[in-house]
């Protein structure tokens, strides 16, 4: 036996079999390995497919390439670089210009959908297929829905999930006698027939509970989507006393009508909801009297029994009403892929544990940012008692886990209003109190890419890591956030002779809503610039 043979180590091993062993680790482990010494870091160096596993982690994003792509991962890594590089400089153009009429807006994998309550008429285009006239553009109408002879048809809320080509909505008979009045209807986008992926054509819930003296029009529904997850939330309004409920289905697999939360605190009221995991879900509720108002945490983990609230976070404020925003969670379905381009590679935040926007009405108006990964992290820390939830004071949560965003100018004409995707957040700032200049920032939270900015010398931003503190009229003490994060603004200023009312975005398209004579929302499209560097 030879015994002059060197024992067998990862210097042994072809470049080949170390970059596939390493590709199974988390970035961090990868560069941990890596500074061991100056082999391996060569190795990390000569290895784009490492390099762009590591840049696509610490981003934070989630890739969608077509199924027969040709792009290597040294293409996708300069693309993914670029985009950070376009998002830091900040200075988007105009590219094109559209009228559609509706009231809720929401944007996802490049796709606009309007809904209008009124006409019961929802309105989805697709806005990276070129100019106006050659868009994707589809008209949904309630009235045409095909349904037997006098049933009682109303449209409360539509949901759509681009990256399944999923459209959602639900329906309440008007009929009280009715037991089960709850109708969620699951549909392609792109062709309104029943959804192949859908267990069951339609999701069937029982009639909410509404008080003798609750007109029916007075329910409000809120439908939300994350993955397999469906979540519907139903109250009425404000002045009324019957008490919310929210149910959740996975609607892939079998319904059942187990997992229901019924609203329990005769002075709470819930305004929103959203999903940030697959296990976990946040909801706002106003209080009244001088109480402030709360987060409350649920845990939904096991669909065959209602939804747990883990956690109440005391908000600092009373507000009027509040809602949330939230990232999209991207499932991308066999035909979105299809229809990509072969060279097609596409970049969007990865929904699990980003951004939250908690927005509040005023006076003053303001946003507040929260990073969701700290708030379950401090929500699921400390002593807890089973079968009761944990109560947070502010104090304990709040300051390190999230950033507020006061309304600038505090009149009636604006409500400050931030929209988030994954770690960055957008909105257009009025430039003096006749709100008719505006101008468009841009907000990141993420780390690395902060830390990539500051080394950055044509960086023309702020990066903020010192608390930021406001005066909370109503509580008569000073509010403290501060959640690190960078800011760029706009130079050029967006004029417009009608009030703006929102922005929102996505991964490479920001959408400005203005006000018009016809009330109408005309709506102006802008890309990024892409700027070729390293980033």
């Amino acid at each position: 036996m030879d015994f002059t043979k060197s024992t067998p180590s990862l210097h042994t091993l072809p470049v080949e079999v170390l970059c596939h062993l390493f590709s199974f680790l988390r970035a961090s482990s990868i560069l941990s390995c890596t500074s061991t010494c100056r082999y391996l870091r060569k190795v990390l160096d000569d290895s784009s497919a490492l390099q762009y596993a590591i840049e696509l982690e610490a981003q934070n994003m989630v890739e969608v390439v077509a199924p027969d792509t040709m792009t290597s991962p040294a293409e996708r890594l300069e693309i993914l670089r670029n985009q950070m590089c376009s998002w830091r400089a900040f200075k988007p153009t105009v590219v094109d210009q559209f009228i559609q009429p509706g009231g809720e807006v929401s944007m996802s994998f490049g796709h606009l959908s309007t809904w209008d309550d009124q006409p019961q008429i929802a309105q989805i285009r697709m806005l990276d297929s070129g100019p106006s006239e050659s868009q994707s553009y589809r008209r949904w109408d309630a009235k045409g829905y095909p349904l037997p002879k006098d049933t009682p048809f109303r449209v409360h809320s539509i949901c759509m999930d681009p990256s399944q080509d999923l459209l959602a909505f639900v329906v309440l008979d008007s009929n009280h006698m009715a037991e089960i009045s709850c109708r969620i209807y699951l549909e392609t986008l792109s062709t309104s027939e029943p959804h192949p992926l859908a267990a069951s054509e339609i999701l069937t819930s029982f009639k909410p509970h509404i008080s003798a003296n609750c007109q029916y029009d007075q329910t409000k529904m809120k439908l939300k989507i994350w993955g397999d997850r469906i979540v519907l939330l139903n109250m009425c309004d404000e002045y009324s006393s019957c008490p919310a409920r929210m149910q959740v289905w996975n609607w892939q697999k079998t319904q059942d009508f187990k997992c229901v939360y019924r609203e329990q605190e005769p002075y709470s009221k819930m305004d929103d909801c959203c999903i940030l995991n697959r296990d976990h879900l946040v909801v706002s509720a106003r209080m009244t009297g001088r109480l402030p108002c709360k987060l409350g945490i649920f845990s939904f983990s096991d669909l065959g029994r209602p939804p747990v609230r883990i956690a109440e976070c005391v908000l600092p404020f009373q507000p009027e009403g509040t809602f949330l925003r939230h990232s999209s969670f991207v499932t991308i379905s066999p035909d979105s892929c299809r229809s990509m381009a072969p060279q097609d590679a596409r970049f969007y935040p990865n929904a699990r544990n980003s951004l939250i926007a908690l927005n509040v009405d005023g006076p003053p108006s303001l946003v507040l940012i929260i990073d969701t990964d700290k708030l379950l992290a401090a929500c699921q820390s400390g002593i807890h008692t089973e079968g009761q939830s944990h109560v947070l004071p502010w104090k304990e949560w709040g300051p390190n886990c999230s950033r507020c965003f006061v309304d600038p100018v505090p009149n009636n004409l604006y409500v400050l209003r931030l929209e988030v995707a994954g770690g960055r957040a957008v909105h257009a700032t009025p430039n003096d109190d006749s709100c008719t200049s505006y101008s468009l920032r841009t907000y990141d939270f993420n780390k690395y890419r902060m830390s990539r900015a500051a080394a950055s010398k044509d960086f023309g931003g702020r990066i903020i890591t010192e608390p930021s503190t406001f005066k909370n009229r109503q509580l008569d003490e000073d509010i403290v956030t501060n959640l690190p994060y960078m800011v760029v603004v706009d130079e050029k200023r967006i004029e417009t002779t009608s009030s703006m009312i929102d922005v929102t975005f996505d991964d490479e398209n920001i959408l400005i809503i203005k006000a018009c004579r016809s009330h109408l929302f005309e709506c102006a499209t802008l890309k990024y610039h892409t700027e070729l560097g390293t980033g």
